[in-house]
């Protein structure tokens, strides 16, 4: 996993005031080292625990482990502009519009937290 997730997540966390006991305590873990392996990037989050830090740190999934996040925008921008190759005998089909277009938007190169 990419070093700058630990460094996002460290320092969100940092920036509450919450030591990685408070956390550990506020996710149910039963110790801090599940806290300080997700920081390091060691182990990626599940969907609960992401969504609980999220809550406890007020910032978004996608922020707090952006490198997960753009990995998987990658790999879908990828597959959507597969998919659009695919389709392409439905171009000029209305009925199909809503569907490519959103394909289209998918194919795009993703934007990462530094394109903001």
């Amino acid at each position: 996993m990419p070093d700058h997730l630990k460094v996002q997540l460290r320092t969100f966390r940092q920036a509450s005031g919450l030591l990685q006991e408070d956390l550990a305590h506020l996710l149910g873990f039963k110790n801090v080292s599940s806290v300080s392996r997700l920081e390091k990037g060691e182990r990626e989050p599940d969907l609960r625990t992401a969504f609980a830090f999220e809550y406890a740190l007020g910032a978004s999934a996608s922020a707090l482990f952006g490198s997960i996040f753009a990995d998987i925008t990658r790999t879908l921008s990828a597959r959507a502009r597969e998919q659009l190759d695919a389709l392409s005998r439905f171009a000029n089909d209305v009925r199909h519009a809503d569907r490519l277009t959103h394909l289209t938007k998918l194919a795009e190169k993703p934007r990462t937290l530094f394109d903001v």
